[in-house]
C-alpha cells in the first residue's frame, strides 16, 4: 500500500503559537484556564485538561488575580476590559490573521464604512470580528445573502481566515455591486488554501482520503467535503483509533492531510496505524509526498539524467542539475548504478514522470546539519570554496555559508588566501534557513580548544618553575612566549638585568628561550614570565670588583633633581646625591654635571640586595687633594720652609 502525504499538512502558524503559548504556561502558579478550546481540536484540549489548564466560556467562572489564555480565534474588545477588572493575567493567544482581521474591521467602522464579514455565522473566529465592528457588521456567509443585502454609500469586506478563497471571490464580485464606494481586506490565511489545494493534488488520484482533524473544526471539514467533491473516498477521523483494517483491504493507494488544529503527534499515530496495517495485510507502506526526502535507489544513468526506484508507481528522475552543485559534465562523475541516494520529490504528477532532486534533498540534509549543529553547538566541515568580500564563502553539503574573517583564526588574518580550498571544521552561530543564510565561525572552536589547553597548561605550572618557550610576538612593552600553548608576557623589564630601550635588542620572534615563571593569574589566565631571572644577575659578579672607598672614573648617564647616575662600566652604575656633588651649595645639577661626562667619583656604600651604590665625586675631589697635600709634604722635608708658608692656603680651605 502506497500512502501519499498532502505537502501541506496540520498545524499552521497561529495554531503552533496559541499551542506553544498554552503549553508555556503550564507549571504558573494559580488557576489557568483557556476562555473557549484553545483550538479546534479535542485531544489537544484534553491534554491541556490533563495538566492543569480548563476550559470556560464565561470570565465568570474565572478567580480573580488568576491566569486566562485567549484562543486562537480570539474574541471581543468586552472581554479584555472585563480580564483588566477582574486584574487576570491575559495570555493573548489569537492568530495574528484573526487579529488582523479583527482590527480591520474596527477601521472600516471608524472610517465610516458598512462593515460585511464574509465567513461562518456561528464560528467563534467571526463572532469575534463581529465584536470589534462594535457588533454593527453583516455577516455574509452565502452568495445568495450577499443578494439580499441593500446598497451602501460606503462598504468594507473583512473575510473569515479560513474561508474558501473560491468562494469569497463570487461573494465578493456581488458585493462590489452594492456601493458607491468599496474596500476589501483580504485577511484569509494563506495556509488554508495551501491545504486545500495540497489535499487537491492527490485526493483524486488515490483510492482513499484520509483527512485527519476535529470533527467541530470547519477547515479540517471544509478539506473532507472537498476531497469528496474530486472523487475520492473520504475518511475523516479524528484518532487512529477510528480506522478499521477492513476498510484498506485491496487499496492500492492513500492520500493523508491533516486540518491546521491537527498536531504532528495525532498525523503520526495515523502512519504507524497504517503501518500495522500493512502487516496486517501483508502489504509494504511507502510513504511519499510531494516535497518530502525519501531514499532512492538508482538504476540507470545517462550523461544528463539519473533514474531513481523510490518504490511509487514508476521510476522518478534527476536531471543533471539537479545532481549536484557546481553541475558536473556527467552524472557518473557524481553517483553509480545500485547507490541509495536522498532524494527530494519535485513532482509527482508531471507530464515527463516523477521528478526528483539530489541537490535540494542534500541542501534540506544540510541545513537539517546546521539548524541542530546551532542548537546544540556542534561542529560541522565545510569546504572553503573562495575568499569574497569581508570573509570566506564555505560549502557545507552543498550549502552556501559566509564565515566572517574575524571569525578565521583566533586573530585578525589580512590574507585569507591560503585557505581556498582547505576542508576545515566550523562552528554555526547564525543558521536562517528561510532566507538562506549560514555563519560560520572558527574562531569559537579554536577558543574553546585553547580554554581546554589552557586549564591542561595552567594546572602544570607553578611560580618559580622554567619553562621552554618561542618568542610569537614582540610590543613595546615587551615580548609574548609560547610555553606549549599558551602566550606569557616577559616585561621589557624583564628581559635583561640591564637597561633595554626596545625588546628588539633581547630577542627576535622564533627565538627558543628559557623563562622563569613570575605570576600565574588563574582567573584572568595570565602568566608573567622572566628571561633575565633564568641566569645570575651579572650585576652581582661585576660588583665584586668595586670596593667601599675606591676611587673609579665613570661617566654620567642621568641626571635627576636629586643628583646625577654614573656609570662606572656597562652595568654598574651608581647615584652621586646632590649633596655629594661639591663642597659648595649646588642649587641645580646642571650646574656642576652634564650627560656624559667623565667624573671622579668615590664608592660610598654598596647595596647588593637592593643593588644600589652610592657615589661622591665632592670627596673624591677631597681624596684626590689629600694625596697632592701629601705628597707635597714629603718632597719638602729638609728645606725650612715652614708648613704655613707653602701651604697655608689649604689650610684655610680645609678649616
Amino acid at each position: 500500500m502506497k500512502i501519499i502525504a498532502a505537502e501541506h499538512q496540520g498545524f499552521c502558524y497561529g495554531v503552533k503559537r496559541a499551542v506553544a503559548m498554552a503549553q508555556e504556561c503550564i507549571g504558573m502558579e494559580g488557576t489557568i484556564h483557556t476562555l473557549g478550546p484553545i483550538i479546534h481540536n479535542p485531544q489537544v484540549v484534553k491534554r491541556f485538561s490533563d495538566k492543569g489548564i480548563e476550559v470556560v466560556n464565561d470570565l465568570s467562572f474565572v478567580d480573580d488575580e488568576s491566569t486566562v489564555i485567549i484562543r486562537s480565534h480570539g474574541v471581543g474588545p468586552d472581554i479584555y476590559a472585563k480580564a483588566q477588572t477582574k486584574k487576570l493575567t491575559v495570555v493573548d493567544a489569537t492568530c495574528p490573521h484573526v487579529k488582523k482581521a479583527q482590527q480591520a474591521a474596527h477601521e472600516l467602522l471608524q472610517d465610516g464604512f458598512a462593515v460585511v464579514i464574509v465567513g461562518e455565522k456561528h464560528h467563534p473566529e467571526v463572532k469575534s470580528i463581529l465584536e470589534w465592528s462594535n457588533n454593527q457588521g453583516i455577516v455574509v456567509e452565502t452568495i445568495q445573502e450577499a443578494m439580499h443585502l441593500p446598497f451602501m454609500p460606503k462598504l468594507g469586506v473583512v473575510v473569515q481566515t479560513t474561508f474558501s478563497g473560491e468562494v469569497f471571490q463570487t461573494i465578493v464580485n456581488v458585493l462590489q455591486t452594492k456601493c458607491n464606494e468599496f474596500q476589501i481586506r483580504r485577511t484569509i490565511c494563506t495556509a488554508t488554501d495551501l491545504r486545500q489545494q495540497s489535499a487537491l493534488n492527490i485526493a483524486a488520484k488515490v483510492d482513499v482520503m484520509l483527512v485527519i482533524g476535529g470533527k467541530n473544526s470547519a477547515n479540517t471539514s471544509r478539506l473532507a467535503q472537498l476531497c469528496h467533491d474530486a472523487g475520492s473516498r473520504v475518511y475523516h477521523i479524528e484518532t487512529a483509533a477510528e480506522l478499521r483494517v477492513e476498510d484498506f483491504s485491496g487499496i492500492e493507494t492513500v492520500g493523508i492531510t491533516a486540518g491546521a488544529s491537527t498536531p504532528d503527534w495525532l498525523i503520526e499515530e495515523v502512519y504507524q496505524k497504517m503501518q500495522e496495517f500493512n502487516q496486517l495485510l501483508d502489504n509494504e507502506v511507502i510513504k511519499i509526498e510531494q516535497g518530502s526526502i525519501i531514499k532512492g535507489k538508482i538504476v540507470g544513468i545517462r550523461k544528463d539524467e539519473v533514474f531513481v526506484d523510490i518504490g511509487y508507481k514508476g521510476e522518478g528522475s534527476i536531471s543533471l542539475a539537479e545532481l549536484a552543485y557546481p553541475t558536473p559534465e556527467n552524472a557518473a562523475e557524481i553517483v553509480s548504478e545500485g547507490q541509495t541516494i536522498d532524494v527530494f520529490v519535485l513532482d509527482l504528477e508531471s507530464n515527463d514522470g516523477i521528478k526528483l532532486s539530489k541537490v535540494k534533498a542534500d541542501a534540506i540534509v544540510a541545513w537539517d546539519v546546521l539548524e541542530e549543529a546551532l542548537e546544540n553547538k556542534k561542529q560541522v566541515e565545510a569546504k572553503v570554496l573562495e575568499v569574497v568580500n569581508g570573509g570566506l564563502k564555505v560549502s557545507v553539503l552543498g550549502v552556501h555559508g559566509f564565515v566572517p574573517a574575524s571569525q578565521v583564526e583566533l586573530r585578525f588574518v589580512e590574507d585569507l588566501s591560503p585557505f581556498t580550498g582547505q576542508t576545515l571544521t566550523f562552528q554555526p552561530i547564525e543558521v536562517d534557513r528561510i532566507k538562506k543564510r549560514a555563519i560560520l565561525s572558527r574562531k569559537v572552536i579554536l577558543q574553546e580548544q585553547r580554554r581546554i589547553l589552557e586549564e591542561e597548561i595552567f594546572s602544570k605550572l607553578a611560580v618559580g618553575q622554567i619553562v621552554s618557550g618561542t618568542v610569537r610576538r614582540i610590543v613595546d612593552f615587551g615580548a609574548f612566549v609560547d610555553i606549549g600553548g599558551i602566550d606569557g608576557l616577559v616585561h621589557i623589564s624583564d628581559l635583561s638585568w640591564h637597561r633595554v630601550k626596545s625588546p628588539q635588542e633581547i630577542v627576535a620572534l622564533g627565538d627558543q628561550v628559557k623563562v622563569l615563571i613570575l605570576k600565574i593569574d588563574n582567573e584572568a589566565k595570565r602568566i608573567s614570565l622572566s628571561l633575565k631571572e633564568v641566569g645570575r644577575d651579572p650585576w652581582l659578579d661585576l660588583i665584586e670588583q668595586y670596593s667601599i672607598g675606591a676611587i673609579e672614573k665613570g661617566k654620567v648617564t642621568k641626571i635627576t633633581k636629586f643628583g646625577a647616575f654614573v656609570e662606572l662600566v656597562p652595568g654598574i652604575e651608581g647615584l652621586v646625591h646632590m649633596s655629594e656633588l661639591s663642597d659648595e651649595r649646588v642649587n641645580k645639577v646642571e650646574d656642576i654635571v652634564a650627560i656624559g661626562q667623565e667624573v671622579t667619583v668615590k664608592i660610598l656604600e654598596i647595596n647588593k640586595e637592593n643593588k644600589r651604590i652610592s657615589l661622591s665625586i665632592n670627596k673624591a675631589q677631597q681624596d684626590a687633594e689629600r694625596v697632592e697635600y701629601q705628597s707635597y709634604l714629603d718632597k719638602q722635608e729638609g728645606t725650612g720652609s715652614t708648613i704655613g708658608d707653602k701651604l697655608g692656603h689649604l689650610f684655610k680651605k680645609f678649616e
